[in-house]
């Protein structure tokens, strides 16, 4: 049996800014990918290519060959970005980045008491598993796919936890010695 442990919860806007941040350093990698690609490739026209592939851009000249290549980056990139999450939330003591910047880290959660305003116990509050951390992972970043964002679900549990946290059996709180 597992003791736990006393967390502060983070905002919603300290979890959102934590996202923004991982959301920019990967976008970073995809670009960085896609025109290396492009440049390996021999491709003359970076804007188009750019439009495409990077920001997803679809106008009314759009084939149906560039669309499908459009899916195959945006799955090999939902897949970069679930490696990257289940990397850092198991392997890099339950952080992203984006988290460890602002102050917050991913833990185990089977259990979670408000015992003051915005101060959690959590039990176990152990370091996720790999198991935990690729199901949050997976169950985060496949949601977008299907036009169900939920990290919105921020705003309905206790203790600010969405969907996926709840599933995986994980909580975000504030890291202990983190302003």
């Amino acid at each position: 049996m597992f003791a736990g442990r006393e967390y502060s919860i983070p905002s919603p806007l300290q979890r959102f800014m934590a996202e923004m941040v991982d959301f920019f350093i990967l976008f970073f990698i995809k670009a960085t990918i896609i025109l290396s690609i492009m440049h390996l490739s021999g491709m003359k026209d970076i804007s188009k290519f750019a439009m495409h592939f990077i920001v997803e851009e679809i106008d009314e000249d759009t084939s149906m060959e560039e669309l499908q290549k459009m899916m195959l980056v945006a799955l090999v990139y939902r897949i970069l970005v679930c490696f990257y999450e289940i990397v850092c939330i198991w392997g890099a003591g339950g952080a992203t980045p984006g988290k460890f910047l602002i102050g917050l880290r991913v833990i185990s959660c089977d259990s979670s008491v408000l015992v003051q305003p915005n101060r959690v116990l959590v039990v176990p509050a152990t370091n996720v598993t790999l198991s935990a951390s690729t199901v949050r992972a997976l169950n985060k970043n496949f949601s977008i796919a299907f036009l169900f964002p939920a990290f919105i679900t921020v705003f309905f549990f206790q203790h600010n936890r969405t969907v996926y946290d709840m599933v995986a059996g994980t909580i975000v709180v504030k890291r202990t010695g983190a302003r």
